[in-house]
Formats: structure tokens, sequence, C-alpha cells
């Protein structure tokens, strides 16, 4: 008993190793990488103790997590940074719905080839995407470089873009993109939520 009184309870920023007394369970819940035995909260995993006091939850944030893979079914944000006859390159910034402050893993080149645009005939791509548009994208393969996209879906496409000629945020109107500055009306693949993500970009 009287080892267990002079125990320090953890704080804010501490670097933990599995096993390690984080305080008791009077003081916060046990959230993520702790857990509670006999009234005790123990480290789970190494990590760096996060305590969250509107929660009164102690939790252990890990620090050897690999940054996310993007894999098949993944719906990825990124933005385009080439466009071509039949594809358009884009840079994957993250992984939609998932920590979105962490870098992916792997290479952050895509590709989203004219077949995987939309349904239908596509004639010209720079009428779907252009340079510097953010994409809403599913991966349908991500086991060759780059990683292959699709925008078929009508949740997917072109959710943020800027007017060609004076760099001006695009306005959705209808199927079109209006410029509120200089009137210039251009279209892309528009996904239904266009301006609807905040854009962190």
């Amino acid at each position: 008993m009287e080892r267990q009184s002079t125990r320090r309870s953890a704080k804010n920023g501490d670097l933990v190793l599995p096993g390690d007394y984080l305080g008791v369970i009077e003081e916060y819940l046990p959230g993520e990488g702790v857990k509670e035995e006999d009234g005790e909260l123990i480290a789970t995993r190494p990590g760096r103790v996060v305590i969250d006091r509107e929660k009164m939850e102690i939790k252990v944030e890990s620090l050897t997590d690999v940054p996310p893979l993007p894999k098949r079914g993944d719906t990825v944000i990124g933005r385009v940074i080439d466009v071509r006859p039949q594809t358009v390159i884009v840079e994957i910034v993250r992984i939609d719905g998932r920590n979105n402050d962490r870098e992916i893993a792997t290479s952050k080149l895509a590709g989203i080839s004219i077949s995987q645009v939309a349904d239908g005939y596509i004639k010209d791509m720079r009428d779907q995407f252009r340079v510097g548009d953010v994409v809403r994208a599913l991966v349908v393969s991500a086991s060759k470089t780059p990683i292959q996209l699709s925008t078929r879906r009508h949740d997917l496409g072109v959710v943020y873009a800027l007017c060609s000629k004076c760099r001006a945020p695009l306005v959705r109107r209808g199927n079109k993109l209006v410029c509120p500055k200089c009137g210039n009306v251009e279209s892309r693949k528009l996904s239904s939520m266009y301006r609807k993500l905040s854009i962190n970009v």
C-alpha cells in the first residue's frame, strides 16, 4: 500500500510504455491505449499521454502507428496535378473519414483513367478536371503505382474548384460551375458533395 500511494499520476505529454501506471479510475476514464485493473489505469501501448479534462478521459496516443495506407474501397481526397488526354494525375492528400491530419504512407500519386471518370462517353478530360481541383475519389486498385481511382459514383468527383481565369472559388449552378467574380462558366465531373467538405489541402 505504501508503494502505491507514492506513485505519480501521468501528465499530459508523458511518454509511457505498456504496463506503466497512469493514475486511478477516480481521476479519469480509460480511453484508447488504456485499461483499468483493480481501480488503476494502465497503459496498454507505448506512446504519449493525452488527457481530455472536459471528458475526464486519459488515453495513450501511439507513436509507432504507421501512417494510413490507402486500400481498395477507401475514399480519398486529393488535388489534381496534371490532366492528360486519357488520365488525370492526382496527389492524394488524405483518406476521407480517417485521421485527417495524418499523412498517408506510400506514394501519394494516383490516376483516374478516362473509363473511370463517369458512366458514359467522355470526350475531353479538361471538361471533367482542371489542375488544382480538389477531388473525392474511390480507390479501385492500390496494388500498383500510381494508385487507381474512380469518380463514377455521384458522390465522387470535384469537391472544390477555382476559376481558370481569375482563380476565384467556383459556385455550383446545376451541373455547371459559375465564377461569382468574372462570370466564367466551367464544367467538371462534379461530386454531389461539392463545397460541402472541409477542404484542408
